[in-house]
This record gives structure tokens, sequence and C-alpha cells, in this order.
């Protein structure tokens, strides 16, 4: 796992005008406004996404594709994923902590800064094993959270603070999922879904084919600063 340390990072989207129409309140960026800064304490985060031989440890009845137990495990509920990060004695990070960790302080929107490149991360049309893509990792050190697969977040999809941004869907039966991912079709990829302080939302009970998880982990105040 990867120390993140205590501290302020830039939350959020920048404010646009430019949202095409066809786009959701549960799309949109504006769910992920203000921008503002926000404080975490220290937390650890798991380099790389969870594997399908990691979750074979937990759930060796689980289905997958031979050959593949280095690429991250996906097509995996949320109840799942918490399950899994519960068993190891861990949890799954908030969203505040998935997108510090793959922040920074700077306010960067990809993890190499701020201007897209397809190049530097995931985003083709198959997974691949993780820690694949040298360039997809955060100034943390923290792995593919730019591309190949999203994953599930611990939060609930609730406003950000100091937003006046309404939407019907805030409550308690979607869950934040963050990251952008690989794309089955080369129509469905646009730049927003891409950012980092992105924010799409699911049912904690859905199952997709490019979604899957990392776990995290709190460090008690006796602990804090110490790395693990």
């Amino acid at each position: 796992m990867v120390l993140i340390p205590a501290g302020e990072f830039q939350l959020g989207m920048p404010a646009s005008d430019n949202i095409p129409a066809f786009m959701s309140d549960r799309t949109s960026s504006a769910n992920a406004q203000p921008m503002q800064n926000l404080h975490l304490d220290a937390f650890y985060i798991d380099r790389n996404e969870v594997t399908y031989a990691d979750f074979l440890a937990f759930k060796p009845s689980a289905r997958y594709a031979e050959g593949r137990a280095n690429h991250p495990v996906r097509g995996i509920s949320w109840y799942e994923a918490d399950a899994y990060c519960l068993w190891l004695g861990k949890r799954l990070p908030t969203e505040f902590e998935w997108e510090k960790a793959a922040r920074g302080d700077d306010g960067r929107l990809f993890v190499w800064g701020n201007e897209l490149d397809k190049s530097k991360a995931n985003f083709g049309k198959t997974p691949q094993p993780v820690g694949s893509v040298k360039t997809d990792v955060s100034v943390y050190g923290v792995q593919d959270m730019n591309g190949n697969v999203s994953e599930w977040t611990a939060s609930w999809y609730q406003p950000y603070p100091n937003s006046n941004h309404q939407d019907s869907n805030f409550g308690e039966n979607f869950k934040v999922i963050r990251g952008g991912a690989y794309n089955k079709r080369e129509h469905g990829f646009m730049e927003q879904f891409a950012m980092i302080p992105y924010r799409n939302v699911a049912p904690p009970t859905m199952r997709t084919w490019n979604t899957g998880f990392r776990c995290a982990r709190s460090i008690p105040k006796a602990e804090s600063g110490t790395p693990g």
C-alpha cells in the first residue's frame, strides 16, 4: 500500500459552460463543483487495482478468463468489492481519498498533468495487466488511476460541500465510481469522463464490464505518519 500524507488537496472540477446537451445530472461535471480545497487525514491506498488472482483467493468460485490472473478484476458489485476489502482488514477508499491519491496536491486533471494524452493510460479496447502503463502513475506512486478500469469507492452519491447543484439522484441509492477506463466502443470515449475529478455513479448491486476496485486503510492516531 501507499501512504497518502495528511493535508489539503484541490477537490472538484473547474466550472464550464461547455456541457453537451445529452448529458444528464449524473454525467455532468456540475456534480463535481464547486472546486475547493479539502483537508484529509493520512491514509493508505493500494498501489494497484485488485486483480483476478487476488479476488479468487477470497472467492474461489469467481469466474474469469483463463490467463488473465494479473488483470484488474471487473464485473464486481460494490458489495463484493466492500466484502473483499473487509476480508483483508481494509476498506474501500472514499471518493475524496481516491481523488487525492490520483490528483496530488496541485489540482491536475490527469495523473500526468492537465492535458489529455490517450497514450499515457489504457483507454484502449481491452484491459491490461495492472501496472502495465508506466505513465499512468500518480505523484504518490499509485498506478492505473486514469485508465484500465474505473473503480468503486465507499461513498454514496451526495452533493459536494458548499454545492448548490440539485440532482434527484443524490442520496443513498448510488455509489460513486471514479477513474477513466478502457473503452470497448470508440464513440464512448469523452475527455471529460477520463478526468480525475469526474464522478460516475451506479447502484451498488450493478456489475459492469469496465469497473473494478482497490482498497484503502485508515491510520490509527498513534500510528499516523508511520509508513507501513
